[in-house]
């Protein structure tokens, strides 16, 4: 038996992720679906699901996680496409990749399932009170690997750390030469000291260059 997106029932799609081209330092950035923006941008815990597929074919479940940071699903992926800068975890930069290496010949999908409020009896001092109390997201986590894996047998693949597997060897090893060549306080300080400075001459070279049109005007 085999378990896909199909198959699950509380998810709704939210984006993709594509090849990036520009500047910064990563391998790909995120098509968000405009449609379900109130989802994206909502600060309740959620499940994020990270779907492979190949063209013309069902999607496959290869990681499921969960979040709770502001900024809601925007920002829980942020960190994964910020995998190559700074200081990421291996988890980090290695989600990265396996995301920029799996878009070379399959798409890749972002699902999510959030939590929702229900009414409970909370007992105080003197009474039981009536709330809406929001689930706890690591039990709507637990429950989701859990589903996945009394139908696979294990947990999907890119739950390395649950499925007590290592993580890829060339990540391993891209990761080190990350870690590697890591810039230090002191680098850090000094290319912002640069970006600075070419910054305050592009600004000086446009203000002279109005100076200077504005005198031939005269």
């Amino acid at each position: 038996m085999s378990l896909t997106i199909e198959s699950v029932k509380t998810a709704i799609k939210i984006g993709t992720c594509v090849a990036y081209t520009g500047e910064a330092k990563r391998l790909w950035s995120m098509n968000w679906d405009n449609t379900h923006l109130d989802k994206i941008k909502s600060n309740a815990g959620r499940i994020y699901l990270i779907v492979t597929r190949e063209e013309g074919g069902k999607g496959v479940i290869k990681k499921i996680g969960k979040s709770e940071c502001k900024g809601g699903m925007k920002n829980t992926f942020a960190f994964y496409q910020g995998g190559l800068g700074g200081s990421p975890s291996i988890r980090t930069f290695g989600i990265h990749h396996l995301i920029s290496t799996e878009i070379k010949e399959n798409a890749v999908e972002i699902w999510g399932i959030w939590s929702k409020p229900v009414k409970v009896q909370v007992p105080g001092l003197f009474e039981v009170t009536e709330m809406m109390v929001t689930p706890s997201i690591h039990c709507m986590e637990d429950a989701c690997r859990n589903d996945y894996k009394e139908i696979m047998g294990e947990y999907p693949p890119w739950n390395f750390q649950e499925r007590g597997t290592p993580w890829p060897e060339d990540v391993q090893i891209a990761y080190k030469e990350q870690v590697a060549n890591r810039a230090t306080d002191s680098q850090r300080k000094e290319k912002k000291e640069q970006r600075e400075k070419r910054k305050a001459e592009k600004i000086a070279a446009k203000n002279a260059k109005k100076q200077k049109s504005g005198a031939v005007n005269i």
